[in-house]
């Protein structure tokens, strides 16, 4: 079992520990999601910013699975709901203070789990 008496409380302990069965496998996994997320998250915030909403939804639904992946379980519902709720309503403002707050939100998850890999490095 691993020990992560001491990971940031925003990930899910609790899951990491029934997935992950050692350190190296875990902070393997926190490095792929690494490679691929700081140009994922640019991406959603280009098409934000070019108010392209199919392709900004498409990509919020690609990476909200890899955030779940590493212990983000809130965020990631939270980027479930966003989707569903901007799918629904064709009038959803993808340039919304709810919506800027969520991508900040990524944007600090990823720095959390690069701080979590230097930490156990």
């Amino acid at each position: 079992m691993i020990d992560l008496h001491n990971i940031n409380p925003i990930l899910d302990k609790e899951f990491l520990i029934e997935n992950y069965d050692s350190l190296e496998y875990l902070l393997e996994i926190f490095g792929d999601f690494l490679e691929i997320m700081p140009s994922e998250i640019d991406a959603i915030k280009a098409s934000q910013i070019s108010n392209e909403r199919e392709d900004m939804l498409k990509r919020i639904h690609s990476i909200s699975s890899a955030v779940g992946f590493v212990g983000g379980l809130n965020l990631s519902e939270r980027m479930r709901h966003f989707e569903a709720d901007a799918k629904q309503n064709a009038d959803f403002d993808i340039n919304s203070e709810e919506a800027n707050i969520l991508i900040d939100d990524i944007y600090e998850f990823i720095a959390i789990i690069q701080a979590e890999v230097e930490k156990f490095s």
